[in-house]
């Protein structure tokens, strides 16, 4: 088993890039990783419509990869004290506008999003709301310079873009799999 010394920041920002000494089988490297918070991802549906409630919004990263804001589940930061299932109903209020009940939720699974180099783990959850349960325009929040886009598709239609590997986000992915496959 490796062992791990020597860790120092290298750089810190909004993001954090740590290095550090790897040692294993009597060799010694440095790594690098990018550390980040964990995060909360919804699929959402809406029981009303039949319809699932995607985001879409500019992601700057990937912005030079593609023509136009990839489809994505809810997702957002864990706050500091705050548990992956509290962050999953606040980020579904704050993109969407809807009201997540605690009975209308469902965790699905923990994954890491790119163990290669990021710390980032995922808690992906499923949903379902009515339309009663929109209390709110969505959209995200300003002050983290977000301007979502909520987009509305047949279950069917997802389930289809998901099986023809016509979207480009890997949580979104994972968790349309897992729709298509066991709900």
């Amino acid at each position: 088993m490796p062992s791990v010394s020597k860790s120092h920041t290298v750089f810190k920002g909004k993001l954090v890039i740590e290095e550090a000494t790897v040692s294993l089988n009597d060799q010694s490297f440095q790594k690098q990783r990018l550390r980040r918070e964990d995060a909360s991802a919804v699929l959402l549906i809406n029981t009303d419509t039949n319809k699932i409630i995607l985001t879409r919004q500019f992601r700057y990263p990937i912005y030079d990869k593609t023509e136009a804001p990839i489809l994505e589940i809810i997702a957002g930061k864990i706050g500091e004290d705050e548990e992956p299932l509290q962050a999953a109903i606040r980020e579904t209020k704050e993109e969407t506008g809807y009201r997540l009940r605690t009975e209308n939720i469902q965790f699905l699974l923990s994954c890491f999003s790119t163990p290669g180099y990021s710390s980032e783990c995922f808690h992906v959850y499923y949903a379902t709301v009515r339309d009663a349960d929109k209390i709110g325009e969505g959209g995200g929040l300003k002050e983290e310079h977000e301007s979502i886009e909520c987009v509305e598709l047949d279950a069917a239609e997802f389930v289809r873009l998901v099986k023809e590997a016509k979207l480009r986000d890997a949580k979104t992915y994972i968790a349309g799999l897992y729709f298509a496959n066991y709900i």
